[in-house]
């Protein structure tokens, strides 16, 4: 259940969400000032490879904030100028508030927020992470030493398969799309998906029956259909 927090709870959760991130982290700040403890979280959590993508929106960077976020191998950092939303996640738990990513923030605001778990608070968690999505989507990246720009468009394009039927069904909403093994959702979904990028993540639907099953983006397929398309293998089938 969600959770409401003042500035020392924020800063709290924010530092925890930097330390369990396992895969991701994803931070959204206009003012954009790290304080020595929140750098250390975050080279710590660089050199365990987590994929870091931070948001600013407000003034150029000062040689110094660069400087430090040179050292972070695993960043995308970009700039939307119109940028007032603070909104900070990892794979598990998200923190919504009014806390920039700012050192004087942490030290001397009067904060609010609301903390949640993707497991207790699934749509929301989901709704917030799209619209984050969306957010990078249409922002500029900016260029450090270590900075390299994913496109949803070239992941897509990377994935080839032979197709033996013609249509498809996403495996998360259902609706109607090319069958492919390897892309079994809609664009709209696939690009949710891919902030955390989970294959085992439970699905809601079939790709090839469209019936409602528990599957996921790496086994796409109910039982019944793995039998049809000679996908099942008797190694995994306990999972059904």
């Amino acid at each position: 259940m969600a959770e409401f927090c003042t500035t020392k709870r924020i800063a709290y959760h924010l530092e925890d969400i930097i330390i369990e991130a396992k895969k991701k982290l994803v931070l959204v700040s206009p003012y954009l000032k790290l304080s020595e403890a929140f750098l250390e979280r975050l080279i710590d959590a660089d050199s365990n490879d987590i994929e870091i993508k931070i948001v600013y929106g407000k003034d150029e960077l000062k040689s110094t904030e660069r400087n430090k976020l040179s050292k972070l191998k695993n960043l995308e950092l970009y700039f939307c100028k119109n940028l007032h939303a603070k909104c900070y996640f990892n794979e598990f738990e998200m923190v919504i508030t009014s806390m920039n990513f700012y050192d004087y923030s942490e030290m001397n605001n009067r904060e609010m927020g609301i903390y949640l778990t993707r497991k207790e608070d699934t749509d929301l968690f989901m709704r917030t992470a799209k619209e984050v999505k969306s957010i990078l989507n249409s922002s500029d990246l900016k260029t450090l030493k270590s900075a390299d720009r994913k496109i949803f468009s070239q992941k897509a394009n990377q994935q080839v398969t032979k197709k033996t039927f013609s249509e498809g069904h996403c495996i998360r909403c259902q609706t109607s799309i090319p069958f492919s093994e390897y892309q079994p959702l809609c664009p709209g979904c696939y690009n949710t998906w891919s902030i955390f990028e989970n294959e085992n993540y439970s699905e809601d639907y079939c790709h090839n029956c469209g019936e409602q099953r528990e599957t996921t983006k790496k086994r796409p397929f109910c039982y019944a259909c793995e039998l049809k398309l000679g996908k099942h293998e008797k190694k995994t089938s306990s999972r059904w």
